[in-house]
């Protein structure tokens, strides 16, 4: 398994929105927006829908993220920053590839994408993170309401 990274959740305000704080994952001590905004030299007016958005929907999102309910968006994969106005995917959002592979969930071909067009996709030129599966599982059981371990 390659280099493993460290997976955090931060209360952050928004950078272009300081009314909207949001909940948002850190990957190596920096924003995930950052690590892709870095990466393709744009600027992303995204959040993540922790924190903001309706509990139950953080709980579904959560799920998906944990690979226990199907994805949203047409491509299959998993959407982890949306629009700070509305959270709809057809504004755009940066999405993933999960996959969980001997312990570990993996975060691939991360790229900017919408709902209603599988040609909006636009892969970023970075590589995957890697987390050890048991802190994702934990860090999202203790952030976000209503989730728990996984059965069976």
């Amino acid at each position: 398994m390659s280099r493993m990274n460290v997976l955090t959740v931060e209360w952050c305000i928004s950078p272009r929105r300081p009314h909207l704080v949001a909940a948002e994952f850190i990957v190596d001590g920096r924003p995930l927006l950052e690590h892709c905004e870095r990466a393709t030299g744009r600027t992303y007016d995204l959040v993540s829908p922790f924190g903001w958005t309706p509990p139950d929907c953080q709980r579904v999102l959560a799920e998906r993220i944990l690979l226990r309910g199907p994805p949203l968006l047409p491509t299959g994969r998993l959407e982890f920053l949306v629009c700070p106005e509305c959270g709809d995917l057809g504004c755009g959002c940066i999405s993933a590839i999960v996959n969980v592979e001997e312990g570990h969930y993996i975060w691939s071909e991360l790229g900017y994408e919408n709902d209603y067009d599988p040609g909006s996709l636009f892969l970023f030129p970075m590589g995957k993170f890697i987390f050890p599966e048991e802190s994702v599982i934990q860090l999202l059981i203790g952030f976000v309401p209503g989730l728990s371990l996984p059965t069976g």
